[in-house]
């Protein structure tokens, strides 16, 4: 029995949902316990951009027709990656909210160089998935920028 092609370019952009939850939720979790009001905002900004993120790769996972869905075993590693994360914001530690905030957009740019690898044959896909590794890459560079410090 051969899988669907819908099928196998909807896993990654599932797992990428999944991420893109998690990151909203710490964005904003952070930006409401964070005493930095500019960075605050900032990491308001982009917890609402990857809602953005989210809606799309949605509306594109329900225009492929993909009826895929998380596997249980990721979303409870995300939970628990966001319990950790929770953790760190909870006292509003800046130098930990952001390095919090660093590891989690250069991770999430690993996933999204996955999925554009596993995703074929579809152009509309990688299109919407390069937009939002470039979204990714600019909020990376304006977390850096504002901070003035380089964080490993």
């Amino acid at each position: 029995m051969t899988r669907n092609t819908n099928d196998n370019n909807g896993l990654p952009i599932y797992h990428l949902i999944a991420i893109l939850e998690d990151a909203k939720r710490g964005y904003l979790n952070a930006a409401d316990k964070i005493k930095d009001e500019v960075l605050s905002l900032l990491l308001e900004r982009f917890g609402y951009q990857k809602g953005r993120y989210i809606t799309e790769l949605r509306q594109l996972v329900n225009h492929l027709g993909v009826n895929s869905s998380i596997d249980q075993f990721t979303l409870s590693l995300l939970h628990r990656t966001w319990m950790d994360l929770k953790n760190t914001f909870k006292f509003g530690q800046r130098d930990a909210v952001i390095q919090a905030c660093i590891k989690a957009e250069e991770t999430a740019l690993k996933n999204y160089t996955t999925a554009l690898e596993e995703i074929r044959n579809n152009d509309e896909a990688k299109v919407i998935l390069q937009q939002q590794v470039n979204g990714t890459r600019t909020v990376l560079n304006t977390i850096r920028e504002y901070t003035g410090k380089s964080y490993n």
